[in-house]
């Protein structure tokens, strides 16, 4: 036999445990207490902490804003674009000019369209993201799936509050750069049920 409170084998005559104390004339003796023998030691029990689950209608709760950083290059190669076109291209509009041009303009235009098209929404059930241009990929992930999400901040993102977002969806890597104040979102993917509790309580 063996006691319940350490788990040691005991023998049938023992008033007492030989390990911790235990009185085994007033309690019970476990004949099938689960010890691991290879490590001696008591098995752990099961988390038994339940998911919060939100059950009423899908809402809104938060909307990542991107950082005025993805608009870098537009920002700073506008103004840059205006004087080489008027004072270059039109005046010479060489094969080279052309692409130098086009360059630009992509640099320009690029940021600008995904920062105005790319979007993460949580809502009390999931994550809607809808993410790049040529390629545009709209994902939907439940909350309870979200098996990890990662912020990564340069030097430069820590000193103006903005960072990458990683996350996994169906053995496949996704990166969303240049979201403002990362840490919240990691917080609310981190502790979901808890998040959603103060939202809606609000």
């Amino acid at each position: 036999m063996y006691c319940s409170n350490c788990g040691k084998e005991v023998r049938d005559e023992d008033n007492f445990c030989r390990y911790c104390g235990l009185d085994l004339r007033n309690r019970d003796v476990c004949e099938d207490f689960a010890v691991d023998n290879n490590s001696n030691e008591e098995t752990e029990p099961e988390n038994t902490k339940e998911e919060f689950v939100y059950e009423g209608e899908e809402l809104v709760l938060y909307e990542v804003k991107r950082h005025i950083m993805l608009l870098f290059w537009t920002i700073f190669l506008t103004p840059l674009f205006l004087i080489y076109f008027w004072t270059i291209f039109l005046s010479s509009q060489s094969i080279f000019s052309w692409f130098v041009v086009a360059g630009i303009i992509v640099l320009i235009v690029y940021p600008a369209i995904c920062y105005k098209s790319e979007s993460f929404v949580i809502t009390t059930k999931s994550a809607h993201i809808k993410i790049g241009f040529i390629k545009k990929e709209e994902i939907e992930i439940p909350l309870k799936d979200f098996d990890k999400l990662d912020v990564t901040q340069s030097s430069m993102g820590r000193m103006f509050d903005y960072g990458t977002v990683t996350f996994n969806y169906k053995s496949e890597k996704y990166d969303y750069p240049y979201v403002k104040s990362p840490e919240e979102l990691l917080y609310i993917f981190q502790n979901p049920g808890e998040f959603i509790q103060e939202q809606i309580s609000d």
